[in-house]
């Protein structure tokens, strides 16, 4: 679909449309255009429509791409990343008719708040997450600025960190604390406990996570020292247990390993969440069904299901890879007959740019072990202060901080960013 586009400020949320509605590969700008965007029109296929403001231009364009693809997207012409905010300013009614969201969504809304309604929040508190940004391999679906392979000293990382965690100006009790990435499994035993003694030297929470994601980065000893750290749960993440195409996407496959793993975890008590993503090449709704086979008999607590993202400085967005729409929307929907029939509630929900189907990213949790950290970070409901290379920290002030994106300014920065990031929690 090619744009003629009178105000180039307008690229954006013209863009935005048009990505419920094609593949990106498919959207230009440019002169001769097959729709036509004036300063107060559209003009499509000798036909005008006229518009008064940006709402005008949204609504107005998604309904003509309607018409012409047939497409209804369950999120309307919702594009925003925490649709949940909506709820807070409009009935389910307005939603309906300001986005044309359908009943399933507006469903899917209100069940999140009524899981997290049950939950209290506190705008003073505090939680911490930690970046360890090492991985064994990149996924093809992955743009995160990850460190990949062994070669990489990720000893020194580990004394930059503990000297963060050291002078980090926060209270020791916080109201949780993640671990996420990257993979921080993949760092060694002897590495992992230090990182794991300076947090509990400086801190405690109530909740405690660790993203444990790839078996292949796992073991027995490992776990065991989360456990004797005081993680309370863990993220097993397998993406999806189709070996065709978790290989395909540049990860290793070992399903008896994972399962040894799984049950070890649950031996030692941890809380587990599992993340699977939908939209994956080489995986259609049939296929798909083989996860849900899987996760029936294993029974995690928690499960996540991510609708992919095109990223710039993926593989997957270089190649122009992704799966099938239909296939995406198949898949959905039995995400939701499956999530009823194991009684799993959905509890935290946020989209992203460039999702397949428009969307959504939902996390689920059964016998009431939500992850307070997910809730607070994705509604913006308590501090999160960030530690480590390319960690974000928001305050509930408004302030944002980021630490260095690589590795070498982190490393060759890190009394500066303490000080900063100090200066900023003053503030808070």
């Amino acid at each position: 679909m090619k744009i003629n586009l009178f105000d180039e400020n307008k690229r954006k949320i013209v863009y935005d449309i048009l990505n419920i509605f094609y593949e990106a590969s498919e959207i230009e700008f440019g002169e001769d255009g097959d729709i036509k965007i004036l300063e107060d029109k559209i003009i499509f296929k000798d036909s005008s429509y006229t518009y008064n403001n940006n709402y005008d231009l949204k609504a107005t364009l998604y309904s003509i791409l309607v018409n012409e693809t047939g497409y209804e997207s369950p999120w309307g012409m919702l594009t925003g990343s925490k649709p949940s905010k909506l709820l807070q300013k409009y009935s389910l009614d307005e939603l309906k008719e300001k986005y044309f969201i359908s009943d399933d969504k507006l469903g899917l809304l209100i069940d999140v708040k009524n899981e997290q309604d049950k939950l209290s929040f506190d705008k003073n508190n505090y939680n911490l997450y930690i970046n360890i940004p090492f991985c064994p391999t990149r996924c093809s679906y992955c743009s995160y600025p990850t460190l990949v392979g062994a070669h990489h000293d990720r000893a020194s990382y580990i004394d930059a960190l503990c000297q963060e965690l050291d002078m980090i100006a926060l209270p020791r009790h916080l109201a949780s604390i993640y671990i996420g990435g990257g993979t921080p499994s993949y760092l060694s035993h002897k590495d992992l406990e230090r990182l794991l003694a300076k947090v509990n030297e400086r801190f405690s929470s109530f909740e405690y996570i660790f993203e444990a994601g790839r078996e292949d980065t796992l073991d027995e000893e490992k776990l065991e020292l989360l456990k004797d750290y005081g993680v309370t749960g863990i993220s097993l993440n397998p993406q999806t247990f189709n070996e065709r195409v978790v290989r395909a996407v540049g990860r290793s496959y070992d399903f008896d390993h994972f399962l040894k793993m799984y049950e070890k975890a649950l031996d030692l008590g941890f809380v587990i969440n599992m993340d699977f993503i939908v939209g994956l090449v080489g995986e259609d709704a049939e296929s798909f069904a083989k996860n849900f086979q899987i996760l029936e008999k294993l029974g995690p607590d928690n499960i996540t299901f991510h609708a992919l993202a095109s990223k710039v400085g993926s593989k997957y967005r270089e190649n122009n890879k992704m799966g099938s729409v239909k296939d995406a929307l198949i898949i959905s929907e039995a995400i939701k007959n499956f999530t009823d029939k194991n009684s799993y509630k959905p509890y935290y929900l946020y989209r992203q740019k460039n999702i397949i189907s428009n969307l959504e990213n939902v996390g689920y949790q059964k016998n009431n072990k939500a992850q307070h950290y997910n809730i607070a970070i994705n509604e913006e409901l308590e501090n999160i202060v960030g530690l480590g290379m390319n960690a974000n920290s928001k305050l509930t002030n408004g302030v944002k901080y980021r630490n260095p994106r690589n590795l070498r300014d982190y490393l060759y920065n890190i009394t500066k960013v303490i000080e900063e990031k100090n200066s900023i929690l003053k503030t808070s």
